[in-house]
């Protein structure tokens, strides 16, 4: 199961959501709509707990990813995976400030994907993050695509499938 939290401007069938659904993925992805960072948070974090198993990966986009990445490093050794689609971590506001360091939780698994022409997220956050959190960056993939990655879809559905440990039958 993918837990998926959506981005600002995203909703629970937004197209990334859509497209790990058509991949055979089982997705869940609560409705954020109108919520603030802290609303966010509070949640998915609810949300995770009720659905709690050894082989979720919790996923976000852009907001959903700043969200991901903090119930992440509450509840470390919830998750198969992490997976991390234009992560807002450049941004600081509640329950986050200018001084919350955020990285990968120790030994979760996490794949970045990130668009080398976003001019909403700067890719810098990916990388620094990515250079925080060391080997438990899996996979960073930087792709020619823009904020929402529409043309990075088959970028998101392997990472999602190294992370699950789904293999692809040939």
């Amino acid at each position: 199961m993918i837990i998926f939290a959506h981005g600002m401007e995203g909703t629970p069938n937004g197209s990334k959501i859509r497209s790990l659904r058509e991949a055979g993925f089982e997705v869940l992805a609560p409705d954020f709509q109108g919520m603030a960072l802290d609303e966010r948070v509070d949640l998915l974090q609810r949300v995770c707990e009720e659905h709690r198993t050894a082989s979720a990966v919790l996923a976000g986009s852009s907001y959903g990813g700043l969200a991901a990445s903090i119930v992440a490093m509450r509840m470390p050794d919830a998750f198969r995976g992490l997976l991390l689609c234009a992560p807002a971590l450049h941004l600081d506001e509640p329950p986050i400030d200018a001084q919350t360091v955020l990285i990968a939780p120790k030994g979760m698994k996490t794949a970045i994907i990130h668009g080398i022409d976003d001019d909403i997220v700067p890719i810098s956050c990916s990388i620094e993050y990515a250079e925080r959190s060391g080997e438990d960056i899996v996979a960073f993939h930087q792709v020619d695509d823009g904020h929402r990655l529409a043309d990075s879809h088959e970028e998101i559905i392997s990472a999602a499938r190294l992370l699950t440990g789904e293999t692809i039958d040939s």
